[in-house]
């Protein structure tokens, strides 16, 4: 969690540049609506409310939650259905305050730089709760739970065209028939040891004959940074410059690809993502397994539930559906199946119809808590009452119980 506040952190030393350049492109078109991308992009937001003009947000991220989705960025599981007690009061409890504790410094720092450009401080939640979001979403992908209707699903959000294959790359991909696509982003990428363990891995794997073949889209990385060779268990040799110019015969590296076109080939058996929003997207849409190495931000949450689902999507949807009442073995009196529609997909509804109202709503954990503070707070208080009363008893002086003699 430290780590990506630190990013969100090194984020908003732009905000200033971000704001002043959206506020030049405004005067400059005289734009009568204001188009933001949800992530870390707090300038458009600000500038649209303080030139009071309509705003739309862009976002892959559905909020708010209900308890029972919880958000891998704390730690957690996307879907806490399953969960014990125990991990359940950790995300309900503990995670979001840690959040709250690193957030005061961003937030802190934000309106600092808010002040900067004139921009007065506020809640940005009581705004986005007033804003309408267009969710770049993968329907039937993420964990079901009833929308707020100001936020509209809208994805998957695809051009209409791709590029083709270059020819290079067709000939690639025809004559190696168990191919590797590896993509890590343009944007945030991974470090340099990283990117020589993945290499130094694929390198086995072909030696292994698992994979024949690997395309490598390296986008941003600085090749220089990885050692002249790599030695395999094999104590075979490869050098790293005859990878990089594409001397190797296994290996394609590229600068930029045409992903949509690698994954449809039905040569490319496995892709190896960051777990981008678009990335996730096309592998569904071709029915590429993935492997997901995820860095930062969506990323996280979309490999968690691209772990959680499964492989169970698109095509495997329908053919589950048709085959449920088989599977139930309900027949009608013509020897004919049946299936009762109201229980036939109860495993697809929202998680709370099956969790029922306490564990939907982590009433036991919140329970648990509120029983704990009493129990201290009460332990506290008969500490404090039995020491102020020994207090004034040791400060009462003792009367004498001799009495006068008579004579």
């Amino acid at each position: 969690m430290e780590t990506l506040f630190n990013i969100n952190m090194n984020l908003i030393n732009e905000y200033a540049e971000d704001f002043n350049n959206y506020l030049q492109a405004y005067k400059e078109t005289k734009a009568d609506l204001f188009f933001c991308d949800y992530m870390a992009n707090d300038a458009c937001f600000d500038l649209a409310w303080k030139l009071n003009k309509p705003v739309v947000g862009f976002s892959r991220v559905l909020t708010p939650h209900p308890p029972y989705v919880a958000r891998p960025i704390l730690g957690c599981r996307v879907n806490m259905e399953n969960e014990s007690f125990y991990n359940r009061f950790i995300c309900a409890v503990i995670k979001p305050l840690q959040l709250q504790w690193y957030s005061r410094k961003y937030l802190n720092y934000l309106n600092d730089k808010r002040a900067e450009v004139g921009v007065s401080i506020h809640d940005f939640r009581e705004r986005l709760m007033n804003t309408l979001f267009l969710v770049d979403n993968f329907f039937g992908f993420e964990v079901s739970f009833a929308r707020l209707p100001i936020y509209k699903e809208v994805g998957p959000i695809l051009p209409d065209t791709s590029p083709n294959l270059t020819s290079d790359l067709n000939l690639f991909l025809s004559t190696h028939p168990r191919t590797m696509y590896i993509a890590l982003g343009t944007t945030v990428y991974t470090t340099p040891e990283n990117f020589a363990i993945l290499l130094h891995s694929i390198l086995e794997l072909i030696n292994q004959n698992i994979l024949d073949g690997v395309i490598w889209a390296t986008g941003l990385f600085n090749e220089s940074e990885l050692a002249s060779t790599f030695t395999l268990t094999t104590n075979d040799v490869i050098f790293t410059s005859n990878i990089l110019n594409n001397s190797y015969p296994h290996i394609r590296i590229i600068k930029y690809s045409p992903q949509f076109a690698i994954l449809s080939h039905e040569n490319t058996k496995v892709f190896l993502g960051h777990g981008g929003v678009g990335s996730y997207h096309e592998a569904m849409l071709t029915a590429t397994p993935m492997l997901v190495l995820p860095i930062a931000f969506d990323q996280i949450v979309n490999a968690d539930a691209l772990e959680l689902t499964g492989k169970h999507k698109g095509a495997d949807l329908i053919e589950i559906v048709m085959n449920l009442a088989k599977l139930n073995k309900a027949m009608n009196e013509d020897n004919e199946l049946e299936a009762d529609n109201r229980v036939l997909l109860k495993h697809w509804t929202n998680p709370d119809s099956r969790l029922g109202l306490i564990r939907g709503n982590n009433l036991d954990v919140f329970v648990i808590v509120i029983a704990l503070i009493s129990g201290l707070g009460y332990g506290f208080y008969k500490i404090m009452f039995t020491f102020k009363r020994q207090s004034l008893n040791d400060g009462n002086p003792r009367e004498s119980s001799s009495k006068p003699k008579n004579e």
